[in-house]
């Protein structure tokens, strides 16, 4: 009995010390994480204070830069890379801003800063956004476009026409004809900032942008976002070009839907004898355009042939020629009530449709 209830104590005794055990290691491990979160959170407080310091630096340095930059005054150069970096931020949001005088004072400033070093070395950076960002920049700068222009042969085609486009915008690019070969626009370049890049040439160069529409080695797409810049200008004495750019295309049933719009937005009476022409063309798209250019362009002596369109095969030429008659005023709608009338069963019922849709019944 005294052997059994000594096994039974010290079984006790070792299952206590047991439990014991592992409430330390517990104590412990429960030590270590909070150790850890303490760190941790110590770790956050250092950061944010150092972030909050370099906040505040860089708001301070702003505030001093905007100044030095808008009114001029003691201007050094920075010393810092982070002074450098906001000068150059700064000037390039300050001189959206600005315009006139304001700008050029503005420029003028930021050229003492040392922004246009620091655009200059950019230029080398082996990050092309670095170096699209630099070229746009460069470009504002009066004297700085050779450097812009040698950007054009960018082993990046992003920065090739972004250097393109910023060199355009402050009206010392290239001739056209010489930026579409450089740039391969029509061939390897169709972004749709090709366009873009053409109205800001028509704007510093009109006469090398119609130059390029007699260009017989410039690809047509080229040629056709040349015409739609051309078109997009409002200038009226393109109206005769971009009229024999129509007649000049009637092989591309691609091509001239988009020159007859063209004309239509131009609207003047130098395009009309082309729109007429338009009207009779074998394919439907030129047809359906042609259509849309009269009524745009207000020509009031096509009402009869539009009148005949109200019964084209095509629906999309109906429509267009409906369209276009509800635009041409009491000729227009009497030749819409002359094919309700007399039309053939395509004519009145495009007729009829016109009438109810405009309201015109």
């Amino acid at each position: 009995m005294a052997a059994g209830r000594g096994g039974t104590h010290r079984s006790s005794r070792r299952r206590e010390g047991g439990v014991l055990t592992t409430l330390v290691a517990l104590w412990n491990f429960s030590l270590a994480l909070c150790g850890v979160a303490l760190l941790a959170l110590l770790a956050l407080l250092i950061g944010r204070a150092i972030s909050g310091a370099r906040t505040d630096r860089r708001a301070e340095e702003r505030r001093r830069l905007s100044r030095l930059l808008l009114e001029g005054g003691d201007i050094g150069r920075p010393d810092s890379a982070l002074a450098r970096t906001e000068a150059v931020r700064l000037t390039i949001e300050l001189t959206e801003l600005v315009r006139g005088s304001d700008r050029e004072a503005l420029l003028a400033n930021a050229e003492r800063l040392g922004v246009v070093e620091v655009l200059r070395k950019r230029l080398k950076s082996r990050t092309p956004q670095d170096r699209l960002m630099a070229s746009e920049a460069l470009a504002m700068f009066p004297g700085e476009a050779d450097a812009v222009t040698a950007m054009l042969d960018d082993r990046n085609p992003d920065v090739r026409l972004g250097a393109a486009l910023a060199l355009a915008q402050n009206q010392v690019a290239p001739p056209a004809a010489e930026l579409v070969r450089k740039l391969g626009l029509g061939t390897t370049e169709r972004s749709l900032l090709v366009v873009s890049l053409m109205r800001d040439l028509v704007e510093s160069d009109p006469e090398g942008v119609e130059a390029m529409l007699y260009d017989p080695a410039l690809p047509d797409s080229a040629k056709l976002a040349a015409t739609d810049a051309l078109a997009a200008s409002g200038r009226v004495e393109h109206a005769p070009l971009v009229a024999w750019m129509a007649d000049a295309a009637t092989e591309d049933s691609a091509l001239q839907p988009r020159i007859y719009r063209a004309l239509g937005r131009i609207g003047h009476p130098g395009g009309h004898a082309a729109i007429r022409r338009g009207l009779d063309s074998p394919w439907w798209q030129a047809r359906a355009a042609a259509a849309e250019a009269a009524g745009k362009s207000g020509m009031v002596a096509a009402c009869d042939k539009l009148g005949e369109l109200l019964g084209d095969p095509e629906w999309w030429v109906r429509f267009r020629a409906g369209e276009a008659l509800s635009h041409l005023g009491r000729s227009g709608r009497n030749a819409l009530h002359y094919a309700l009338e007399d039309g053939s069963d395509l004519a009145r019922e495009a007729a009829k449709q016109t009438l109810a849709e405009r309201g015109l019944a």
